[in-house]
């Protein structure tokens, strides 16, 4: 699993985010790639009946990615349900609803996290014939390159495993059995759904789709949860506003029914549902990234409707309302989950501790302890402030603590990031002080530490005060940020993303079986994994090809809720 409080994990990230900004401003691919290729239409109405899933959210750890990916590609899976059985088939068709590789979209994340996985979980059939049909939105995570790499996997023909891809663009519509349709929208980083791809769906609805056909929409972004989520990185207007116009325009102007829109991003598993019953809303995002609460979610929703404001109801949650708060006491254990995190805040500690060391006995040829013991805590923060090293690293500090909060206003930011920081600030002085008087009466002997062509001569006592600050305050200095997301979580349900993404859990997976009858009714198995397993052995095919099977506990799955059958009247 991606340690996300890992400096190599932040830095990353935030570069990604930095240039997928820029780039996403002055060069959309969608607009590019609607230039370079015709649109294509994948057809699988030929039959009476169709078998399909949905998973979303893949490309965190291999443990739950591939236990996911390994279930979808059996031919058979039993599931039951009250003492009913049900017998469901390995789909013709896997819809993946995005962020296929975390951090970032980088060739060889996607390498790692995606396609060995999933090329190991259904490998390629012996005799080169093609495998079901796999068909992919682009996730946020996905647009961190500029969706470049998306694009040479998803778009040109080639196989994943045994997996067929044959989509041209990163949006599709696929034609159902009887009457059923499914269209999959880019909604990128909400900038704006651009022109190519609403031409698109005009034309597709105006010339393929007949009134009252039956349309399931997948999107990545649920935005009908971000007002209940309370994370001001989902609450923008625009974010809900493109879903919105997408609705209106497409289903609702052209006559279309909408009984269900699938959704990811969100990693766990959710079902809405409206007040009439027409529309169901599920976000079912745990196909393999780390576990997001649920119990922080509102029991009912309000979310346009043609003219008309839906009220929409919380039907099922996984995992549910008192596991979640359970879990959420994991955030206190986030040290031990990102050592890295450690190292790296002992880094800082350390730097400032020599800092705050040497400006204060400069001069002078009395020992530390005994400096501090004179000067007050005033003296100490001015000296502080007026170097020229240690005024950076503060007011740095100070402003990342800021701008991390999640509040809706800057002045709430402002105050709880300085509270935060007065707090570090406050902690990494009282280690200082007690460091110092500990190995005050060490003596100085002085000897050289080689580092390749540096030398560096260092006392004794210096060198123990520095690692005895690194170890003790990079330890709680990141327990007390770990306390920070419990607290903000637990009492201002804020910070929910980084205090679960922290934990790395890789439980409770969920994925969609669907099915369409000869009758046209359609059938979703909301389908849940509550341990994936942690140890494989590896198992090899004629051919070259190999998978992994489970040697710590086999893959239980189960369903969440009931099957939830969808009639196809219209």
């Amino acid at each position: 699993m991606v340690r996300w409080l890992g400096p190599r994990g932040l830095a990353v990230t935030g570069m990604q985010v930095l240039l997928s900004g820029i780039f996403g401003a002055y060069s959309d691919k969608r607009e590019i790639e609607a230039a370079l290729k015709d649109p294509g239409e994948s057809d699988f109405s030929g039959s009476e009946e169709l078998w399909f899933d949905f998973l979303a959210d893949t490309g965190d750890g291999f443990n739950p990615t591939f236990t996911t990916a390994r279930l979808l590609a059996q031919e058979e899976l039993q599931l039951s349900d009250d003492g009913t059985n049900h017998l469901t088939r390995r789909g013709d068709l896997l819809v993946l609803g995005g962020d296929l590789a975390y951090p970032a979209a980088t060739a060889a994340e996607y390498r790692n996290r995606f396609l060995g996985p999933f090329a190991a979980a259904l490998p390629a059939r012996r005799d080169g014939s093609p495998g079901p049909t796999l068909i992919s939105l682009a996730g946020n995570h996905d647009w961190y390159d500029g969706l470049t790499t998306f694009l040479r996997l998803f778009c040109n023909g080639r196989a994943i495993g045994a997996w067929q891809t044959e989509q041209t663009r990163s949006y599709f519509v696929a034609r159902l059995p009887h009457g059923w349709w499914m269209m999959g929208i880019d909604l990128a980083f909400d900038f704006f759904i651009d022109e190519p791809q609403l031409s698109f769906f005009h034309r597709a609805a105006r010339d393929l789709l007949s009134p009252g056909d039956n349309v399931i929409l997948v999107t990545h972004r649920p935005s009908w949860l971000f007002d209940s989520v309370g994370e001001e990185r989902l609450h923008t207007p625009i974010a809900m506003t493109n879903l919105q116009q997408f609705e209106r325009d497409i289903i609702h102007d052209h006559g279309l029914r909408m009984p269900l829109v699938l959704a990811g991003d969100i990693h766990h598993y959710n079902r809405y549902e409206s007040d009439d019953g027409r529309v169901q809303r599920i976000t079912c995002g745990a196909g393999g990234a780390f576990l997001y609460p649920t119990d922080h979610l509102a029991g009912v929703l309000g979310w346009p409707d043609k003219d008309r404001m839906a009220t929409y109801r919380q039907q099922s949650l996984y995992p549910d309302r008192r596991t979640s708060r359970r879990l959420r006491w994991g955030t206190l254990l986030a040290p031990f989950k990102n050592p890295s995190f450690i190292a790296f805040v002992a880094a800082f500690d350390i730097a400032f501790a020599l800092i705050i060391r040497f400006s204060l006995t400069s001069g002078t040829n009395l020992r530390f302890h005994e400096v501090l013991d004179q000067t007050n805590p005033a003296k100490i923060t001015s000296d502080i402030l007026e170097n020229p090293v240690g005024f950076p690293l503060l007011a740095g500090l100070a402003v990342v603590l800021v701008i991390f909060v999640d509040a809706p206003t800057w002045p709430r930011r402002i105050v709880i990031g300085l509270v935060h920081w007065l707090l570090e600030y406050a902690l990494l002085m009282l280690v200082i002080w007690g460091v110092a008087h500990a190995v005050g009466d060490l003596p100085r002997t002085s000897f050289k530490i080689h580092l390749y062509v540096v030398s560096l001569s260092v006392t004794l006592d210096t060198l123990i005060f520095a690692l005895g600050v690194g170890v003790i305050c990079g330890y709680l200095a990141s327990q007390l940020f770990s306390l920070y997301l419990f607290i903000m979580f637990t009492l201002f349900k804020r910070h929910a993303t980084h205090a679960f993404s922290c934990q790395r859990i890789e439980d409770y997976r969920s994925c969609l079986r669907l099915h369409i009858d000869r009758e046209g009714v359609l059938t979703l198995f909301p389908i849940g994994i509550r341990r994936v397993p942690r140890k494989w052995r590896t198992v090899s095919h004629h051919g070259g090809s190999h998978t992994f099977e489970p040697v710590d506990r086999p893959v239980e799955a189960h369903l969440i809720e009931r099957p939830i059958r969808i009639s196809p009247d219209r």
